[in-house]
């Protein structure tokens, strides 16, 4: 059995270096997903339909299911190296508790996002509302939700899943 010791402030600042670098790679996988159904797929479907709103919950949660899943990967591998248990740090049970944090994450966003949007004021930059199809707000807001839920998934994964 192994001795608990306390992590390092060095250890601790690297580990939240390696979070950033693993939860900036993993936005980026979500932001594509996000702009790919909701600025090129989404908009086929939604001109036609009228569900608008629909489609920006829709592609908010497809990202975040990507995002999931390489954040994940890259957490096991990368980041929370100081866990007491490390089999236990890769169980199914932790997955579903890491995947529990980050839904509610999700729905904090989901939230987050459709609320900035209806406040928000559109505005254009470089003489555009848009970008690669998706407003200007939209991706504010996505922004704004992003830092906001990424200390949470910190502190809540760190407390309750990659335990040192």
């Amino acid at each position: 059995m192994e001795t608990k010791r306390k992590q390092t402030k060095k250890e601790l600042f690297l580990e939240i270096l390696r979070f950033l670098i693993v939860g900036g790679t993993a936005t980026v996988f979500d932001y594509i997903v996000f702009w790919l159904f909701d600025g090129v797929l989404f908009p086929l479907v939604s001109t036609a339909a009228g569900w608008k709103t629909t489609s920006l919950i829709v592609s908010t949660g497809l990202g975040f299911v990507v995002g999931l899943i390489v954040n994940w990967v890259l957490s096991v591998k990368f980041v929370f190296l100081a866990v007491r248990d490390k089999e236990e740090a890769r169980s199914k049970k932790s997955f579903t508790l890491f995947t529990v944090i980050g839904v509610i994450g999700l729905i904090l966003t989901e939230v987050g996002v459709v609320l900035l949007v209806l406040i928000l004021p559109e505005f254009s930059m470089f003489g555009r509302t848009e970008f690669l199809d998706v407003t200007w707000a939209k991706w504010l807001a996505k922004v704004i939700m992003t830092c906001i839920v990424l200390v949470w998934n910190y502190v809540g994964r760190k407390l309750f899943v990659f335990k040192s």
